[in-house]
This record gives structure tokens, C-alpha cells and sequence, in this order.
């Protein structure tokens, strides 16, 4: 069984190890961050509370994103 995803995971690992994540957060920011080519230099550091304030995510949207976040781990456990 995998580690539980949580506000604090690493992005870097996280998208590591669930590409469609990396497909999602495409549509909340991440896309931006490669555009402004500071993807490589935030990555490391960055995670998924940091991300969503970065983005300047609404509380409703950082629900929706979470709830999605979660279908997708949930379906790479099967």
C-alpha cells in the first residue's frame, strides 16, 4: 500500500509518481510555471499547499483540485 497523498507531499514526488496529476495541475497553474521557466528551479521545493498558494487557488478551488487529487491516487491503487 502507498504512502497517503497529503497538503505536504513534494511535488516533484508526487508528479514523479502519478503522472496524471501532472496532466491536472496543468489546468490549475503548472503550465505556467514551465512557460516561465521556473518549473526546475521550484519543483524541489515546492508542495502542494506551497503550489496552491502560489496559484493563488480560492479555498473552492483548492477543494475541487484536492477531491480530484484524491480520485486519481485512489485509481492508481487498483
Amino acid at each position: 500500500m502507498k504512502d497517503r497523498i497529503t497538503f505536504d507531499a513534494n511535488l516533484k514526488q508526487l508528479l514523479g509518481e502519478f503522472p496524471k496529476i501532472r496532466e491536472l495541475l496543468y489546468e490549475y497553474g503548472l503550465r505556467k510555471l514551465e512557460e516561465e521557466d521556473i518549473m526546475d528551479v521550484v519543483v524541489d521545493k515546492l508542495t502542494l499547499k506551497g503550489f496552491f498558494r502560489m496559484m493563488d487557488l480560492d479555498d473552492e478551488t483548492q477543494g475541487i483540485l484536492w477531491e480530484k487529487i484524491q480520485h486519481l491516487y485512489k485509481e492508481s491503487e487498483d
